[in-house]
């Protein structure tokens, strides 16, 4: 946030949305719709190993399942010898289901699907039904049923296992009726060539806007001495073919499994899911042919919620399916195996009609306020802190980091007394320099001689926030690195050169992300600041490795998401009416804008849009040392008289958390490694203060509908009003009144418009026994947590 105020306005841009990325991405979002499920979304079949599920509704206004299994009896290698697929029906896409019949198994008689019928895909396409399977055989040899049983047992070392498996093909069958019968094609539908070798599996299909056939198939990847698959996609004028495979594989980057497929017709584009080691994901594709990460490329960890508040965390939970109606999707299905047991599971997906928050943002929104501790290079230099040339001009001896009483547990238990229930370091800012122990950034802790190169700031500060129940962030600073000379996320140098070390600073990039979200624990937000830009811009790609390992972690923000937004300015204040709905999910980067955004001062940023479609609401920042003509978010020598007074702070804490924002003040420790006694004592100052003021209120009262009445016990001076909206639900209110009983009639005390989290209303003190909380405009049935009164003297 700090260049905002020392950089120029065009370098402010670095908050908003490339319009040319903006225009040219997916907006699917599901990440945050998966409910958690009941035994009645969970399918197991006694006897049997059920094994990857495909659904489609049929005329009968029933759903219908298909899915591979095979007896227990076999073991769980069996899948390769004795698989069949089966069928089952349900009244909901989410079960529960019954089991039908059996449609298909291994045909015997020497054909290319002998051995079995697995991994199912039901489509229906102009009156047909077409059942797509994989299945395998072993070629010219005879064998017998005690063979296979064997083959099963042995599992990998078995000399059958070695024709089975190159064997696999994918064919389809044909039925004019969902209920069959199914006619077999007598050859696969597709041989290996192009970006896969060995076999042609898994098959995932669905007709494009153009009205060709899309099918992604698995194979092996080509000169590849590991054990890793690719997925080709292959294209057709018929479901039945013949498909042409095409030289690009949809995903070469990533080892990956189990393709589902299928074509968004609002959003005129395909989308495929897949797992992967840790994560189920999500790909998409504009044409069928080029395609990319989504910007939900981690769709969830491997773990599923249930409704009781556990977490079901199987062995394998692979084999994703997205059902889907009308562009919807309904239903995420998964195969799951833990122990010697394997069923299928069925998480519903919300669909999700206005803007609410996910349970990241509500925990940061109900955590009111934080702090940034700021520490970097140029603390110890002595030099007053300049950002521009900080950018560009590296820090002239790197030895001069050396804070020999660094007490993290001072910093965070000063954030405490002030009432901050978070806390961020700036693990790394713009010198490039990282407080950790970093194994891909030299540039780091590793290398200087404090504490013989073995520090880390980070985990010492971890260790701080926890003891005191804190709950710990992370700032990166990836934008500018003037160490290695890296501006507005670009390196410097041309051609071959540039572009070899673009690619070196990204991954370099991505794993200190990968190492600060993996080696410290639950992380409660991870800041980017001046965000992290766009991948397809050629930044870092960073989302993903958040998504993968911190799901519970807020995100600030790159090109594609932004779960907070910064609030317009550094005052630590935000609009008189402050939303958290905002007409865009990212706020994004670059220097390629929405020219609205920035009209009138970053109003919208102030403001946010009560109409906006997406939850991201306003972030307050401000530096304690920030009073009297001075803004410094580091340490400075003779800077102790321009720390807030208490009086400025109390103000900035009503224009913040008292109009529906998170207020995060900027604090910095000095070079010893302590926060200066000065700015801890007025920290403590100001945390003594809002708890005297709303510690405990006169009367609270909470309720639904467009009146809510408080009564005091008898009349009392009040000067305060808090009311908050129950915002898991989202903002309903679009404007109130207060309104007191006085002399014998309703009058008028104050009106407003956004309530959001927490509004706070102080007033001239009056005289009640009644209060009444009237709701001018809403959107939907309104929603109060509290309306609480108080006097403050």
């Amino acid at each position: 946030m700090k260049q905002i105020v020392k950089y120029n306005f065009i370098g402010a841009l670095f908050f908003f949305v490339s319009l040319g990325v903006a225009q040219n991405t997916d907006d699917l979002r599901l990440y945050d719709s998966f409910k958690p499920i009941t035994s009645d979304n969970v399918f197991k079949t006694e006897g049997y190993y059920n094994w990857g599920t495909s659904i489609l509704k049929g005329e009968d206004g029933k759903y219908h399942m298909f899915y591979a299994r095979w007896k227990k009896e076999y073991g769980f290698l069996g899948w390769l010898t004795h698989s069949e697929i089966a069928h089952a029906t349900s009244k909901k896409p989410t079960g529960p289901w019954k089991f039908k019949e059996v449609v298909l198994e291994g045909a015997r008689n020497n054909r290319w699907d002998a051995i079995t019928a697995h991994n199912p895909k039901i489509k229906y396409f102009d009156g047909k039904y077409y059942l797509y399977y994989i299945a395998t055989n072993l070629g010219d040899k005879d064998f017998t049923e005690e063979e296979l049983i064997e083959t099963a047992h042995t599992g990998y070392s078995h000399p059958n296992w070695k024709i089975l498996r190159p064997n696999q093909r994918t064919g389809v069958a044909v039925s004019s009726s969902i209920n069959g019968p199914w006619k077999r094609m007598d050859v696969p539908l597709i041989e290996p060539s192009g970006p896969i070798t060995t076999l042609t599996v898994n098959p995932a299909i669905d007709r494009g806007g153009d009205g060709n056939y899309y099918l992604i198939v698995k194979g092996d990847k080509p000169n590849e001495k590991r054990f890793i698959r690719n997925q080709a996609i292959a294209i057709s004028k018929s479901p039945l073919g013949p498909f042409e495979i095409q030289e690009k594989p949809v995903i070469d980057y990533i080892d990956t499994e189990d393709m589902s497929m299928w074509y968004d017709e609002t959003r005129n584009r395909f989308y495929g899911v897949f797992h992967a080691h840790g994560f189920i994901g999500m790909v998409t594709s504009h044409d069928g042919i080029h395609w990319k990460k989504a910007n939900e490329y981690v769709l969830m960890p491997k773990k599923v919620k249930m409704t009781d508040g556990s977490m079901l965390v199987p062995d394998r939970l692979e084999r994703p399916f997205v059902y889907h109606e009308n562009g919807k999707p309904k239903v995420l299905s998964l195969a799951a195996k833990k122990g010697d047991e394997s069923y299928s599971i069925f998480i519903p997906i919300e669909e999700v009609s206005y803007p609410k928050p996910n349970h990241r943002q509500l925990a940061w929104q109900e955590a009111e306020m934080g702090v940034v501790f700021h520490y970097d290079l140029h603390v110890f230099d002595g030099i007053k802190y300049g950002q521009g040339n900080n950018r560009i001009d590296p820090v002239s001896n790197y030895q001069i980091f050396n804070p020999k009483q660094l007490d993290t547990d001072q910093w965070v238990k000063a954030a405490k007394d002030a009432g901050a229930k978070f806390a961020i370091l700036t693990a790394t800012h713009e010198t490039g320099f990282a407080l950790y122990q970093s194994k891909v950034n030299p540039y780091c802790l590793r290398a200087v001689d404090w504490r013989d190169g073995k520090g880390d700031i980070v985990a010492d500060f971890v260790a701080s926030c926890r003891k005191y129940g804190i709950k710990p962030g992370i700032y990166l600073g990836i934008r500018w690195n003037s160490f290695l000379g890296v501006h507005d996320f670009k390196v410097n140098g041309e051609g071959a050169f540039k572009e070899n070390r673009q690619k070196w600073y990204n991954q370099m990039i991505e794993g200190m992300v990968k190492e600060i979200c993996t080696n410290y624990g639950e992380l409660f937000e991870i800041w980017f600041d001046g965000g992290a830009d766009h991948p397809d811009n050629g930044a870092p790609d960073v989302l993903p490795i958040v998504r993968k390992y911190q799901p519970n972690c807020l995100f600030y923000h790159n090109g594609q998401l932004a779960e907070a937004r910064w609030g317009g300015s550094e005052s630590g204040t935000v609009a008189d009416s402050c939303w958290s709905t905002f007409p865009y999910s990212a706020t994004g980067a670059g220097e390629s804008a929405r020219k609205n955004i920035a009209t009138n001062n970053f109003q919208l940023l102030k403001e946010g849009d009560p109409n906006g479609k997406f939850w991201v609401p306003a972030m307050a920042d401000a530096p304690l040392r920030g009073y009297n003509g001075r803004h410094e978010w580091f340490w400075e020598p003779g800077d102790e008289t321009h720390i807030f007074p208490l009086e400025n702070l109390m103000d900035m804490y009503y224009k913040s958390v008292g109009r529906n924002a998170t207020l995060i003040m900027g604090l910095t420790p000095d070079p010893e490694g302590l926060l200066p006694e000065p700015d801890a004592k007025r920290l403590k100052e100001w945390g003594d203060e809002i708890n005297r003021r709303f510690f405990k209120p006169l009367k609270t009262v909470s309720g639904t509908g467009d009146k809510l009445i408080l009564k005091l016990d008898t009349a009392t001076e009040i000067n305060h009003v808090i009311i908050q909206e129950d915002i898991k639900l989202g903002e309903r209110v679009r404007a109130y009144a207060v309104e007191a009983f006085v002399n014998g009639k309703w009058k008028e005390v104050f009106r407003g418009k956004s309530i959001g989290h927490k509004r706070i209303e102080q007033f001239e003190s009056i005289k009640v026994s009644r209060l009444r909380l009237r709701i001018l405009k809403r959107d939907r049935e309104p929603q109060i947590k509290s309306f609480s009164v108080y006097n403050v003297n």
